[in-house]
């Protein structure tokens, strides 16, 4: 008898607890892809500490795992200021993305910026990667990662082989134990 009046509720349950799941976030149908907005955000941030070479506020940016494990951030920050265009700059995006996990309601999500830089008639490539939510490593949140180069130093050489810029750009993402992958900091040029 108690079998069969807690059968329905028990049933119920599990119905309303297996329909909630579809509220949460996949890679599946139905994901909403945030990076659009998240790049935007971060750009905005980036390139005003950059406008003003501030380079205190740019490493605010970054991580605190970034900020700790980077190689010579001081330095790679420097380059970037240099790098970076003086005077006005337009920057609109040539296509973002996004890599995450999700495990029940834990996430951790990299998004990825690429930009089109220009002051004038100069065009750069700016690249950055940017952890917003890292629900397994808290450490990760933040900016991980900050490139740019002149356009004609980005891409694929003719041989069709990743330019140096593009493969660094390339090791980012979220690992198998859903933490920040690649080596955080800023680009700068191998001699």
């Amino acid at each position: 008898m108690t079998r069969r009046i807690l059968g329905p509720p028990v049933a119920l349950l599990c119905v309303a607890l297996l329909s909630s799941c579809s509220l949460l976030p996949s890679h599946g149908v139905g994901f909403r892809d945030p990076s659009e907005q998240q790049a935007a955000d971060e750009m905005k941030l980036i390139a005003a500490a950059a406008q003003n070479h501030d380079a205190a506020a740019l490493k605010k940016l970054f991580s605190p795992r970034a900020r700790q494990k980077a190689t010579d951030l001081e330095s790679g920050l420097k380059y970037f200021l240099s790098a970076y265009p003086a005077g006005h700059v337009a920057w609109e995006t040539s296509g973002n993305g996004l890599e995450g996990t999700n495990e029940f309601f834990w996430q951790a999500t990299d998004v990825f910026g690429n930009y089109e830089a220009s002051v004038g008639a100069e065009k750069f490539d700016l690249y950055f990667a940017y952890v917003p939510v890292n629900d397994f490593h808290s450490d990760d949140i933040g900016l991980y990662a900050l490139g740019i180069v002149p356009a004609s130093d980005s891409g694929y050489t003719a041989s069709g082989d990743r330019k140096p810029f593009n493969l660094w750009a390339s090791q980012f993402g979220i690992g198998h134990d859903n933490d920040a992958i690649g080596d955080p900091g800023v680009y700068v040029p191998k001699d």
